[in-house]
């Protein structure tokens, strides 16, 4: 039996990456391991909270125009 297993890759969101991109000035594949938490130190920590942070602002965003579309 072929127990063969697909890895499934995580996204990110690539105007959130843009920005951070544009705001720590260091390379998108570096803010990607940061996000994953495959890098440590105080930069990528700061990367990581900024991402979520922006990610919960785009989230809410999207549920407010949709609110508003509805009704």
């Amino acid at each position: 039996m072929d127990k063969s297993k697909t890895k499934i890759y995580k996204s990110y969101d690539s105007n959130i990456l843009e920005a951070l991109f544009v705001k720590y000035g260091v390379s998108k594949y570096y803010i990607r391991q940061s996000i994953s938490g495959s890098v440590q130190g105080i930069t990528p920590d700061s990367i990581k909270k900024d991402y979520a942070t922006m990610e919960k602002a785009s989230k809410d965003i999207v549920m407010l125009l949709i609110q508003k579309t509805m009704g």
